[in-house]
Order: structure tokens, then sequence, then C-alpha cells
């Protein structure tokens, strides 16, 4: 399964790169940039392509039209002197700016690319090999200088170790080992005891997913104890969040990600049951894109979704030693509570739900029978009469929680949500900024700072108070939501939405399947919040029981 993906998605990499001879950006794979011209400058993350393209060469298996194509290693070569010219004198990369200094995208694309390197060995052209060893030489010194400045994420810290490993095994420097072994400790250092890695201060399983394989790649190139077994902590958090249809994770995590990378629970399969039950209960979510996969992702995730494919096919077609036995997270009826991470899984015979208790209760609920989504509540959207948005849901851990064995209380506060967009003279304002004094790195370093608190951590709370409260049963569940707030004057609408966001994350908000399906017997008159009695308060009831359909009433 994961090779005939591979081999699909073949023609449209090659789509993506720059073939033309004498052309200025031969080797470039960001066709928005050569092609389009629509950007005025290349990101160099697409240059993470030339993984599954070597890879392609590299490769000989039955039927590979690129096995030892001496075209396409033509291409390749073009593509990796195209990644060591867009490199920044101080050795890092940009991706979202020019001289962004992106920890991000020095780390992934050094990653990738020696990563190809590898696949080709001695094919690789000298001239070409010596330019790739000298940037990939300048990336890891400033891996060694440089930290991410404007958050933890352990994916981001996981890449940049597996760039240093890559960089120590190629170079021969062991600085970058060092090194490597420093971002690995931060990261094992934050990891909770209830298994999850650290996003922007939170637990999110979707990118954990992906921020696994790094270290499960930096595992394989270097066996450590302590690694593997946090991955294996890891593993039994995640499996938690694997949805009986298939979908995995979603808004009531951190970050909001419902993205699934296989790649580290084939690579760990043979040491880890609960890798295996993931690997094999997530396998036709790969197929189907039930869980957000290549078929679902935009530009930007499209070549880290394609790599991580490939080195699941490495790890299953290549693996000798047989997987161990599946070890399923607990089925049976009971409640599991992640405190530190805010989530809590209920699972009832009929059907399991996951609250987000740090997201305002959001709430996502399964029918275990038919494996089919049957509540995703994400809680409620209003528009102010001024403008602006307000919320329900914001990922804070100053909500009060009360969590018991059949009941689960959420209350606090409404928020003022900013969704900022690029308008045309705030992009010219923003790209003299970093073309001019944005050059200066500690100003670098600051606006990045800036941007992520406008984006992500900045919040706004309201005179607007909220309270849910839900009763777990047998056969179904009861919703109750209690709004109050003087500011009724000031709203022009108030809804329960059943799918959204309000933090800022590039990688969430894909489509999944499911997303189809939800409240499908709800009328838009049942979300509306009546304003007249908001004043003196408004209690909102639901009730959700499975298989039948879901009733739902208002009342003062």
């Amino acid at each position: 399964m994961y090779l005939d993906i591979i081999v699909r998605e073949a023609p449209r990499i090659l789509g993506l790169l720059d073939r033309e001879p004498y052309s200025p950006t031969l080797g470039c794979m960001d066709r928005t940039h050569w092609a389009w011209k629509f950007t005025d400058f290349s990101g160099s993350r697409f240059q993470e392509g030339l993984c599954v393209l070597s890879f392609l060469y590299a490769a000989d298996f039955e039927g590979n039209p690129y096995y030892r194509n001496s075209q396409l290693l033509k291409w390749i070569a073009a593509g990796f002197d195209f990644w060591s010219r867009m490199q920044r004198h101080g050795g890092d990369f940009d991706e979202a700016y020019p001289y962004e200094r992106s920890l991000a995208a020095t780390s992934f694309t050094a990653f990738y690319v020696s990563e190809a390197y590898r696949f080709l060995g001695d094919h690789l052209p000298e001239e070409t090999a010596k330019r790739f060893r000298a940037s990939l030489t300048r990336a890891g010194d400033w891996l060694i200088a440089n930290d991410e400045r404007h958050g933890f994420l352990s994916n981001h810290l996981a890449a940049a170790a597996g760039a240093l490993r890559h960089a120590h095994g190629i170079c021969g420097d062991q600085r970058y080992a060092d090194r490597c072994q420093h971002f690995l400790n931060r990261i094992l250092d934050h990891q909770s005891d209830e298994g999850w890695y650290e996003e922007y201060g939170g637990a999110d399983p979707g990118y954990q997913t992906h921020g696994s394989f790094y270290l499960a790649r930096c595992l394989q190139l270097s066996p450590d104890d302590r690694l593997a077994d946090s991955l294996e902590q890891s593993f039994e958090f995640l499996a938690h969040f694997v949805h009986v249809d298939g979908s995995l994770g979603g808004e009531y995590a951190s970050r909001n990600t419902q993205t699934y990378y296989p790649a580290a629970f084939e690579m760990m399969a043979h040491q880890s049951g609960r890798a295996t039950w993931i690997a094999n209960a997530m396998r036709p979510s790969v197929r189907s894109l039930a869980a957000a996969g290549l078929g679902s992702v935009d530009a930007y995730n499209y070549f880290p979704m394609l790599n991580n494919i490939l080195f699941a096919y490495v790890a299953s077609a290549g693996r000798t030693t047989p997987a161990m036995s599946p070890i399923a997270p607990p089925s049976e009826p009971g409640i599991t509570n992640f405190p530190a991470a805010g989530i809590v899984k209920i699972r009832r015979r009929r059907y399991e739900a996951f609250v987000g208790l740090s997201k305002g209760g959001v709430l996502k609920a399964f029918d275990r029978e038919s494996r089919r989504l049957i509540c995703d509540d994400c809680g409620y959207l209003g528009r102010m009469k001024a403008g602006g948005v307000i919320s329900s849901q914001w990922f804070d851990d100053a909500w009060n929680v009360d969590v018991s064995d059949d009941r689960v209380t959420v209350s606090g506060r409404f928020y003022a949500i900013k969704k900022p967009m690029m308008k045309p003279w705030r992009f010219m304002g923003f790209r003299l900024f970093s073309l001019t004094i944005g050059r200066v790195p500690a100003v670098g370093y600051w606006l990045k700072r800036v941007l992520v608190r406008v984006l992500v951590y900045r919040k706004c709370e309201l005179d607007f108070t909220f309270k849910r409260s839900i009763a777990f049963g047998d056969d179904g569940f009861e919703l109750r939501d209690e709004l109050k707030s003087p500011l009724a004057h000031k709203i022009e609408k108030i809804e329960r939405v059943d799918t959204f966001a309000t933090i800022h994350m590039g990688s969430s908000r894909y489509f999944v399947p499911h997303q189809l399906i939800t409240d499908r017997n709800a009328e838009p008159a049942e979300r509306i919040v009546d304003l007249t009695r908001l004043g003196s308060g408004v209690v909102l009831e639901r009730r959700v029981k499975v298989g039948t359909s879901n009733e739902r009433k208002e009342r003062p």
C-alpha cells in the first residue's frame, strides 16, 4: 500500500521540480515560485521532495521506471545544488519569509536532504556531493548556535536532532552528535508523565504522530534506552486517540490537528506492541483518508507526509524481526483522564467520547458498533455588532474543571477571537521590515516572537461566563450549557458550531470524511442562542442517545 502511494505520486513530484537547463531556478521544487511566479522567494522546505525522488532512483523493485535513471539523477543533483544556493550565509534557511532564521526550515530540510544523500550513496555527482556536505556543515554549525526561541515545539526540536544526527554521520564532527543529544534531552525532559510531547504548552496527538517519527529515526541511527522508553510512553498515550472510525485527534487537543503520520509506528512495531496496534489500526485510514493524510493536506505538508509514507514503507517492507503482538488501549467501560493534557476519554459499552477540558469542553463522540461519529461539538461562536468574533473555545489552563466517573464539568469565560489576515499594504510593510532592519538577528527573533504572540498566545477574556456539564450514561449522554453575559446588546449572533478552531495552526482544519455526517439531524434554529435572555442567563440542553435522533432544547 505504501509503495503504491509513492509510485502514484512520482509524476506529481517531478512536475513540482524545475527541470529546465539554464533556468535560474533549476532544481527548485517550489512551483508557486518558479512556475507561477506568485511569490518573491522560494520556500526551502519544498526541497524535502528530493528524499522521495532519491529513493525512487535507488530502489530496485519490480516495475520501477525511475531506478538508476540518468535523467532523474541530473534533476536530483540540480535539486541538491538549489538547496545549497538557498542557504543563508550563516547556515540557516527560510520558510515563511526572507531572513526568518527558521530552526524548523533548517532542521527539516537538512534532515530530508541528508536522507536523500544516504539513498543515493556514491551516485550523486562528486561536485554536488561536496557542495551538499559543505551546506550540511554550515546548517549543523547554525543548529549548534541557535534554538527555537518563540515556544517549545517538540517536533521541531526532534527534526533538529535528526538533522544533527545525520550531520555527525556524514561530516564526522562530534559536536553535532553532542548537540543532537542536547535537543533529545530537552524533548524528553519536557515529556509529560502522561506520555505526550509538548507543543506550545499542550498535547496534540496529530502533531505527536509526526514528531515521534524523527525520534524513532534518531533511535534507529543511534540506539538509546531512554529514547526507546520515551517513545513507548508516547505510543501508550497516542493509542487512546485512535478513533473507532479511523480518524485521530482533533479540536479537543491543543493544536487541533487530525493528521496521521504512519512511519514511527511501522518503524517501532518490532519492539513495541502499542506501535504494532496503532500501525494495524491506522493502515486502512492511510488509504481511505479517514484521518487527514496525503490526499487532504496542502502543499506545505505534502512532502513531510509523503516522506513519512516512504519511511513507513521502508520499515514495513524491510522488517527482519517480526512485529510484536499488538497491545490495544483499554476497551472496557471506564474513564481515562489526562489532567495535564486537559483531555478526558470516556468509554461506555456503546460509545466513546473525548472531551477537551482545556478547550472549554470541546466534545467528540463515536458509536462503537457502527464506527461512526455521533457528536462533534466544538462549542459556541458569536459575532459582535461592531465586528469581531467571540467563542467559548480557547486553549487555556484557566478553565475550572471537575471530573467524576459519570460527569465532566468545565466553566470559564468566552474569549474575543483575533484572526489577523495579510493585506496588500500590511504585506508590503512586513516584507520591507524583514528585508531591512529585520535582517539584524536580534530584531528578526523579536519579530518572530511578536508574530507567535499575536497568532498563538494572545487572548482576551470577556464579561461572558460559560459552563458546560456533560453527564455520561450507558446509552448516551446529556449536555447542559449555561451562558450569561451583560454584553447581549453588543452581540449580533451566537450559535453552537460543529467543527471550528480558534487558534492559529496551519496544519489543522484539513478535511476528514466524518465532517460530512456530523449533526445531520440538526436544524439551523436549534443551534442559535436567544440573545434576549442572555443577560439573565440561558441554559441549553441537549441529549445524545446512541442509535437514535438527538434531542435538543433551550430554556431560560
